[in-house]
């Protein structure tokens, strides 16, 4: 699984990302990407989370297709398999969202993550029919749709309300900043086709028939409000934040005193750059487990095929002061492991041969043992072969 995007990181970056969609034809990689792998998909699902859901004239309760029973002492849910079906043959659509280990999406979730830079929510539909499973509505993020089975037919109008954030659903303001119109993007999607709808975005997603199962891969970057609530964390440390308010009209000296620290606070290069760092330590990347290399006793170093990745999605970060954060972990970086991060970043797949390779002058059993460190440490991923 993967995607040939059809421009730079750098001119999506400048001219598309939250400005205008993008249309992507045969952009996905889905070869042998079944029904079969649709149905283990959501099979795998927790159906009784609120991240599972069946749209049919609305939101299903659960009571009607998710059903509760002891399993020798353990109380598990499963699906009204009659029910769902004959909900779907009736036009409804079955969503999952906040999908994780799941291999197939994974290597799409992490291409867009490396190519946008941003923390990735990955979710799934599948329809059969032609009812929308939503009204029109605008996303709180960013959008990349991967048509993966079937057709369907996107319908976009451009914004109302600008960069809406996550507080700012549309069926909450709609009434205030209605849909426009006209319409900017009238499109159907193919297997393989990428569409990119940055949030704000109206958008209505209809299924043509004969079923259809895509990808909704939201990205999730740090905003200027999170900056501020971080900011506003930090005030403690200034004495105007810890006077009392005693007046019931505002202390102009007071109020003063702490626009000043806020000032200061916020346009601090230190500040931002802790801030920055501190978001991308909470970031987690769900690489493959390897128990057989890491955890068998008789193996002491990974392979020279072994492929290799950053197990970040902003890998160029800290690279100017010579350090990374991956998986929570930030590392200060060497001359040589400064070399060896930043080739890897630049070519991601590549193998830990070829790395020896790039590197003639390198102690090649060096290399080999830093590599093996950093991959049990979870600072670098193995590629699926």
């Amino acid at each position: 699984m993967s995607i040939q995007f059809s421009i730079e990181p750098s001119l999506f970056k400048n001219q598309y990302q939250e400005k205008q969609p993008l249309l992507m034809r045969s952009a996905a990689s889905i070869e042998n990407f079944s029904w079969r792998d649709v149905n283990e998909i959501f099979s795998r699902c927790d159906v009784d989370s609120k991240d599972f859901k069946i749209s049919y004239n609305g939101i299903r309760p659960k009571h009607e297709y998710v059903e509760s029973y002891l399993d020798i002492g353990t109380l598990r849910h499963r699906l009204v398999k009659p029910v769902v079906y004959d909900l779907l043959r009736k036009g409804a659509t079955l969503i999952a969202n906040k999908i994780t280990n799941e291999p197939r999406i994974y290597e799409f979730s992490r291409a867009i993550a490396q190519y946008t830079g941003r923390r990735i929510v990955s979710s799934a539909y599948a329809a059969f029919g032609t009812k929308d499973s939503y009204r029109c509505h605008w996303d709180t993020r960013d959008v990349f749709a991967i048509q993966i089975i079937g057709r369907k037919r996107w319908i976009l109008y451009e914004p109302s309300l600008d960069l809406p954030l996550y507080t700012q659903q549309s069926r909450d303001y709609e009434h205030l900043h209605p849909c426009p119109s006209a319409v900017y993007m009238d499109t159907v999607l193919e297997p393989g086709d990428v569409l990119y709808i940055p949030r704000g975005w109206w958008h209505n997603p209809l299924p043509l028939g004969g079923g259809t199962f895509h990808l909704a891969l939201g990205t999730f970057p740090a905003y200027a409000i999170d900056y501020l609530s971080w900011i506003v964390a930090q005030m403690q440390n200034f004495l105007s934040a810890r006077k009392a308010l005693v007046d019931p009209r505002p202390d102009s000296e007071l109020m003063d005193e702490l626009t000043k620290d806020l000032s200061s606070l916020i346009m601090d290069p230190k500040s931002y750059a802790k801030f920055i760092d501190e978001y991308i330590g909470a970031t987690r990347i769900d690489t493959p487990l390897a128990i057989d290399i890491f955890g068998n006793t008789q193996i002491d170093a990974i392979s020279d095929s072994t492929s290799l990745r950053i197990a970040t999605q902003t890998p160029h970060h800290g690279l100017a002061n010579r350090y990374i954060i991956a998986n929570g972990t930030k590392i200060n970086l060497s001359e040589q492991s400064m070399m060896l991060i930043t080739t890897i970043i630049e070519k991601p797949g590549i193998t830990v041969g070829n790395l020896k390779y790039h590197y003639p002058d390198f102690d090649g059993n060096k290399v080999t043992k830093l590599i093996t460190d950093l991959c049990h440490h979870d600072i670098i991923e193995i590629m699926p072969e």
